[in-house]
């Protein structure tokens, strides 16, 4: 068994909107973090390489790629390189880790950000706990 099967079991039997999709490769991984200049973290890696996104918080690697590189190129927002965007609440607003140009990904933290008022709102102190968060409706 995975690390992430009991709790995705456990979601996927009480949500049914959730369709995790089949493992993304070593390679996609590997692209992902060529493409936004980091390394990703080790609990969304192997997240991504149980299941290559779940169809509604977490992204696929494409997803990553893409939202990462067209986010890093609006000017109408403060700068958003400062994150790495890695799921998103369906209404506009992202989820993602913070980093530097320097050191990647800074901790285990994840930060939302809302694409409204342009703000980072610090949700989770993991991964886990943000997708329990959220899919328990305390996000």
């Amino acid at each position: 068994m995975n690390a992430w099967d009991p709790l995705y079991k456990e979601l996927t039997e009480t949500h049914d909107y959730i369709k995790p999709n089949p493992p993304a490769t070593k390679e996609q991984i590997l692209d992902v973090e060529r493409a936004v200049g980091c390394e990703l973290p080790a609990d969304l890696k192997e997240l991504l390489l149980e299941m290559n996104g779940d169809n509604w918080l977490i992204f696929s690697t494409e997803q990553i790629m893409e939202t990462n590189l067209s986010l890093r190129e609006q000017d109408c927002f403060m700068p958003l390189d400062c994150l790495l965007f890695f799921g998103g609440n369906g209404c506009g607003d992202y989820f993602g880790y913070p980093i530097t140009r320097l050191s990647g990904v800074r901790n285990d933290n994840v930060f939302m950000w809302d694409h409204e008022y342009d703000s980072r709102i610090w949700k989770a102190n993991n991964l886990e706990e943000l997708i329990k968060k959220y899919y328990f409706d305390e996000i």
